[in-house]
């Protein structure tokens, strides 16, 4: 215990150096100018703090606006943080919070592919998941996108275990970020909706109903200021979406483009969603498209920033699981290779391709993840949904 609370302040001592913490500051300001000013929390006068805290100056060209857009329910849990009234030491508690959590939903999306894997592949994965680009980037702004991640991975544990109570008020708090899982969510939906397992329901309206009715008690008003919050969230032009990308690519036919990969996508994920409703090794299956749902989300053309991209962790691990297991001479260096490739490349255009090939760098940033993740997942697909059939395959577990 005393080890784990001297490196708990260690880490405090090293978050209160970083900079940044909007995702942490938007939350924070606004659930304080409600609760001690008495002000709309997304009102204008919000943002206006925020970009105070984070550029110490008004918003320029190309910087994050920080619209708060997230449900009041969900908000109320930024609530205990008040009680902090420095915003920096706020920010450094909330960022031990994710970095906790991002350990756990790293060993969880490890333990969910059921790999024994090896200790040194274990600690690499936890190296891999803590030190990536894009976590680094969700630690860095203070994103709740980690404790997403951990609440995503909790929905799949607590759905093979059948703790559908437990899976249903996961669900509850995992409402909003739907640029992040909202392909997803709708799987799981469609999932529990086939096999009639209403107790996930029930746990996800009373919890749903509690926190709705708290808000409402709360701010009985609160519902049209957020929609109107959300709809500028979703004008601002910042962040990455195919529409942009693709019309920066090709100016002329980009939007065409943008509109013939994004329909192609949603027919594939229609057609991955029904055949993991039912049929042989129907979890396998659900849990592979369930990877790919988190895959594909970022390119289906809402706008999304880079470090809603450290959710893909869950997809990676059972990968690098796969990967590993079924090419047993060769799989030990192959995993390394792809987590060589994974880790090091979204580092290399960061440090050295923003300053020389600028826009573009960042979005090669971007999609590089997501498409390197539904590749992956496509290439071990045999694998995946199917246990061991024959001896050569049993022979390759470790």
């Amino acid at each position: 215990v005393v080890v784990f609370l001297v490196i708990c302040a260690a880490l405090v001592f090293a978050n209160l150096t970083l900079k940044g913490g909007g995702d942490f500051y938007v939350h924070w300001v606004g659930a304080r100018a409600f609760l001690f000013d008495r002000i709309d929390p997304y009102s204008g006068e919000v943002p206006a703090r925020v970009q105070q805290l984070v550029y110490e100056d008004s918003a320029k060209a190309g910087d994050e606006p920080y619209i708060l857009d997230t449900p009041f329910q969900i908000l109320l849990l930024y609530f205990p943080f008040l009680l902090l009234s420095d915003p920096m030491l706020a920010r450094a508690i909330f960022t031990l919070v994710l970095e906790l959590a991002l350990f756990a939903f790293a060993i969880l999306s490890l333990r969910l592919t059921e790999w024994e894997a090896p200790r040194i592949f274990t600690i690499l994965f936890i190296f891999f998941s803590v030190f990536n680009f894009y976590t680094f980037r969700a630690i860095y702004e203070a994103s709740p996108v980690l404790i997403l991640g951990l609440l995503y991975i909790g929905i799949l544990f607590t759905l093979r275990v059948k703790m559908d109570e437990f899976t249903g008020a996961l669900m509850a708090f995992s409402l909003y970020y739907w640029e992040v899982g909202a392909p997803f969510l709708f799987l799981v939906f469609l999932r529990v909706y086939y096999e009639k397992r209403t107790r996930v329901y029930a746990g996800f309206f009373m919890l749903c109903f509690v926190l709705f009715f708290i808000s409402f008690l709360s701010y009985p008003n609160w519902i049209i200021p957020f929609l109107r919050a959300t709809v500028n969230n979703l004008r601002a032009d910042f962040g990455f979406n195919i529409h942009a990308i693709f019309i920066h690519i090709w100016p002329s036919q980009g939007r065409i483009f943008a509109w013939i990969f994004i329909m192609a996508l949603v027919m594939l994920l229609g057609f991955e969603w029904s055949s993991a409703r039912s049929g042989r090794f129907a979890y396998r299956r659900f849990y592979w498209a369930a990877c790919l749902s988190l895959a594909i989300a970022p390119l289906l053309g809402f706008r999304t920033e880079m470090e809603h991209l450290a959710v893909l962790i869950i997809p990676l691990a059972l990968i690098f699981a796969i990967v590993h297991e079924r090419w047993r001479r060769i799989g030990s260096i192959l995993t390394i290779l792809l987590m060589l490739v994974v880790f090091t490349l979204p580092w290399i255009l960061y440090l050295f391709g923003i300053n020389r090939f600028g826009a573009i760098a960042g979005e090669i940033t971007f999609l590089f993840l997501p498409l390197f993740t539904v590749i992956g997942l496509y290439w071990i697909r045999w694998w995946a949904i199917r246990p061991p059939r024959i001896l050569s395959d049993l022979a390759n577990r470790p």
